[in-house]
């Protein structure tokens, strides 16, 4: 497949590929962050010529499209997947500068192992060496490398949304107003302080971990007996209990669509979703090969935030705004 042909591919999806057979191995552990890698120096990302996933396919830079051979997910052992199965690796028996960069299937060997840094490095685990485009290259079809580090751009990327250490790139395409009266109670001023911590938080995660756009009407309004969203923007609070970041998140969702948008009821069948994006989401998510998505007619879980008490870490409010990415697309929005 010609790489001229990538951007279309990637605005099509990948639904040909996949029947096709291209068989992925299960993830060796549970997500983390997903994303491309993009070079400081050349802006182009780290990709896997042509779609493949032949082992021992050298990696390259290549212009940013979007498509899955350029989604990389680090996970919790520090593997950074493509396909949801196959891993970076060194190819051995080399440990040393030059050593080519591929893919391979996951087998937890420490050749397969990165350490994202704060700098923007990637180093690998077995060597210490640094991801690298050869010869200080930036053009399209550069092969990737290990090599010493240099501290020079070219050693430098831009990591996956959700990685440990890596400062957020937040678009502030979110935005609320919250409707306050003029001259509030003690309770309107209780209840706004709290609502605007919630909504801060819950729209500081879209805001850093997606790039969707909407503008939403926040109101408190105590004939809620818990909280809601819709399509238009609009989120209600009522209860005390439902202002939390947890409950502004998942409100935030149904405003982006989930349970809302007109799409949503054709894709849930006997109790479940049936797009394969946020499918194939949960399974990277959770590195479970068989994990079911659960829906009804307004909500999905698990990673729903349907509860408060389902949010276990930080990583859980990543987690939703991938499935709420992964839904839209199946939904076409």
């Amino acid at each position: 497949m010609k790489h001229r042909y990538r951007a279309a591919l990637a605005a099509l999806g990948l639904a040909c590929l996949i029947g096709a057979g291209i068989a992925t191995a299960a993830p060796a552990s549970a997500a983390t962050a997903n994303g491309s890698l993009r070079g400081a120096a050349s802006n182009r990302c780290l990709d896997v010529p042509g779609f493949t996933a032949t082992n021992g396919t050298q990696l390259t830079l290549w212009d940013c499209t979007g498509g899955d051979n350029q989604v990389w997910t680090y996970t919790t052992t520090k593997q950074l997947l493509v396909y949801g199965g196959k891993c970076l690796d060194a190819i051995l028996p080399n440990n040393a500068p030059g050593t080519t960069v591929a893919i391979w299937d996951c087998n937890g060997g420490a050749n397969q192992q990165w350490n994202i840094n704060s700098s923007g490095t990637v180093t690998n685990v077995q060597s210490g060496l640094c991801l690298d485009p050869s010869n200080n290259g930036t053009a399209n079809g550069t092969p990737i490398q290990l090599w010493t580090c240099t501290g020079q751009a070219n050693q430098r990327w831009t990591a996956p949304a959700g990685t440990p250490g890596t400062p957020c790139q937040a678009t502030r395409a979110i935005t609320y107003t919250l409707e306050r009266v003029a001259a509030p109670t003690a309770d309107q001023t209780d209840a706004y302080n709290r609502i605007s911590s919630a909504m801060d938080k819950a729209v500081a995660v879209y805001n850093c971990y997606t790039t969707l756009s909407k503008t939403l009407r926040v109101q408190y309004n105590p004939g809620v007996a818990t909280a809601d969203g819709n399509y238009n923007g609009t989120i209600r609070f009522g209860s005390r209990a439902s202002m939390v970041q947890a409950t502004a998140t998942h409100e935030t969702a149904h405003t982006l669509g989930v349970g809302t948008y007109s799409g949503w009821a054709s894709r849930v069948s006997g109790g479940r979703w049936t797009g394969t994006n946020a499918i194939n989401e949960l399974r990277a998510i959770t590195g479970d090969g068989a994990a079911v998505l659960y829906a009804d007619g307004s909500h999905f879980w698990p990673n729903g935030l349907n509860q408060p008490s389902e949010v276990g870490s930080p990583d859980d409010y990543v987690n939703h705004t991938r499935m709420v990415l992964a839904l839209r697309r199946d939904m076409g929005i």
